[in-house]
């Protein structure tokens, strides 16, 4: 039962993962989502960071307990052909290298990671025209209503 409940918990938990960090790249930088009051499936910035912190969480607490679930399975992994124990199997390296890889593009903004770099500054782009044009319509606003006094 323990492995099907942590199993679980870590699905849930990455299914939520994946929604608030979709939210928050989406979302506006900083102040700007609450001066604009966004909201992405009816709850705002601070909600979507919160859950995406909590869920972090719990998704690490749960793989830590899968990895002790599976341990042998886990040391199953890292054994050649012949049942020895290798550290760097094909499959590891290959996860490491993928992984490395991933990292250093992230790190020094090579393409196509700084696309989605990009993807979400345009998204920011986005709502700070969005604001500048609510905020203009009310200067106007303001400004014609003085003129009227």
């Amino acid at each position: 039962m323990i492995r099907r409940v942590t199993s679980l918990l870590m699905l849930f938990s990455f299914v939520i993962m994946v929604l608030s960090g979709i939210a928050d790249f989406i979302s506006p930088f900083g102040r700007l989502s609450m001066m604009i009051h966004w909201t992405f499936l009816g709850l705002d910035k601070m909600s979507w960071i919160a859950l995406h912190i909590v869920f972090m969480v719990i998704f690490t607490l749960a793989g830590i307990v899968h990895i002790y679930l599976n341990f042998k399975p886990i040391k199953n992994y890292l054994k050649n052909k012949s049942r020895h124990m290798v550290i760097f199997t094909k499959e590891m390296v290959i996860a490491l290298l993928i992984t490395a890889g991933l990292f250093t593009a992230t790190v020094y903004k090579y393409a196509p990671i700084e696309s989605f770099v990009k993807l979400n500054k345009g998204f920011n782009d986005y709502w700070v025209q969005q604001f500048k044009e609510k905020r203009l319509k009310q200067m106007r606003a303001q400004g014609l209503h003085i003129l009227k006094r």
